[in-house]
């Protein structure tokens, strides 16, 4: 049985209008990087930059360390989701296969930094590309503008 809750919150997701950010840049194969899920991507930011003030402890207890390891895979796979199968696979020659079974601190730093800086750089190409957007909207409007006025 499905709840009133529910029949609401599948209603509103097809309600709301899909978004994909599309980078100019291609993979060597033509196809387009992207965006696709903006919006998680977002989210996955901030839970990356939330995470940056533990990371920074010098002493790290393992149990902290465990968690936070369980946390960057649990982003990378949400990332994953959020982006084309040609920044899927960017992100995947980025962060490599490991090779420790058990990542120390260090390792587990490094691969943060590396999650961190990716997905910002991402976060700002989007937005740059979503000004571009916005900005040859403009102008296209005021040109229609212009030519409608005598």
């Amino acid at each position: 049985m499905v709840s009133a809750a529910q029949r609401t919150a599948g209603q509103a997701s097809e309600a709301m209008p899909r978004m994909a950010v599309v980078f100019s840049r291609t993979d060597p194969q033509g196809t387009p990087y992207q965006v696709e899920s903006p919006d998680r991507l977002l989210r996955m930011l901030a839970l990356l930059t939330e995470a940056d003030d533990e990371l920074r402890e010098v002493n790290l207890p393992p149990q902290a360390l465990a968690r936070i390891q369980r946390q960057l895979a649990a982003v990378s796979v949400e990332i994953e989701r959020s982006v084309s199968p040609a920044l899927a696979d960017e992100l995947h020659r980025l962060l490599g296969r490991r090779a420790a079974a058990e990542p120390g601190p260090r390792e587990v730093r490094i691969e943060y930094v590396a999650l961190l800086g990716w997905v910002s750089g991402l976060v700002i190409g989007m937005l740059s590309q979503l000004e571009a957007a916005r900005n040859d909207q403009q102008q296209a409007g005021q040109s229609l503008a212009e030519q409608r006025s005598p």
